[in-house]
């Protein structure tokens, strides 16, 4: 095996499923840290690498990957085991197109709609967004991936592939926000059972830790309570001339990690 680096700050998503899934591959991956809050993918030596400078980027042997999704099939493609029968990136023609259908879904509507959520908040403040507007996008986005678990018991079929593992890192992150167990019992049983499984993975801890750092930045932000509805979201004055500057900061910082993915 060509030697596997893996640049990442793990409070972003994508970076979190490609983690997620070089412990469930158990892959030696030496791992260089970008510290997106202090602008560290714009470094000259960062971005020759990757000219786009985002997070997460593999470099194997010759081959430079910036793209999550692309990442993640990338390592089943050259290190999943032939033995495994329930493969995380299927051999079947028509299973890979169902797995690369919600990978797609996972980029082009729920992790776009959470960065539209979080870039506002960046631009203007939690004061300044319109937070029933993007609940009840994120929330349909949650009534999207409910119907798909109509189909089958995972995204894409019948065991779980890297699609899951993909959108669980997204999914998550809108859950600290709008949480998906208050709509357990009629909108999305079958959401919340999936997320449950998820997050009974021996490797889940992975995903948490990120995740935690990501909360008490956007807590750090805007004063913000994480609200179960829009309705008991609690938006606290900014009184102090230091706490204004400091928020502002951390504002634009967030805004690097949600150009980041």
């Amino acid at each position: 095996m060509g030697k596997l680096v893996l640049y990442y700050d793990d409070v972003s998503p994508p970076v979190r499923s490609c983690m997620l899934l070089i412990k469930m591959l158990e892959l030696d991956v030496e791992y260089k840290f970008v510290d997106l809050f202090r602008g560290g993918q714009l470094d000259k030596a960062f971005i020759d690498l990757n000219p786009n400078h985002t997070v997460p980027t593999l470099v194997h042997d010759e081959l430079v990957i910036t793209d999550s999704h692309l990442i993640l099939m990338h390592l089943c493609e050259k290190f999943e085991k032939d033995s495994e029968s329930e493969k995380l990136w299927p051999q079947e023609y028509g299973e890979r197109i169902r797995v690369m259908n919600m990978l797609f879904f996972e980029c082009s509507v729920l992790f776009r709609r959470d960065s539209e959520f979080l870039s506002g908040i960046v631009r203007g403040g939690f004061a300044s967004v319109d937070l029933p507007l993007h609940e009840r996008k994120l929330l349909e986005a949650y009534s999207m991936l409910e119907s798909y678990l109509r189909r089958h018991k995972y995204m894409a079929g019948d065991y779980m592939t890297i699609a899951d593992i993909s959108i669980v890192t997204t999914l998550s992150t809108v859950n600290l926000m709008f949480p998906i167990a208050v709509g357990a019992a009629d909108k999305w049983p079958l959401l919340n059972d999936w997320f449950a499984r998820m997050q009974a993975l021996p490797v889940y801890h992975i995903n948490q830790t990120g995740l935690e750092k990501l909360r008490v930045v956007i807590e750090r932000i805007g004063r913000f309570k994480f609200p179960t509805t829009s309705e008991t979201a609690k938006l606290e004055a900014k009184t102090e001339g230091e706490d204004v500057a400091e928020e502002q900061a951390d504002a634009k910082n967030l805004g690097n990690v949600e150009e980041n993915k």
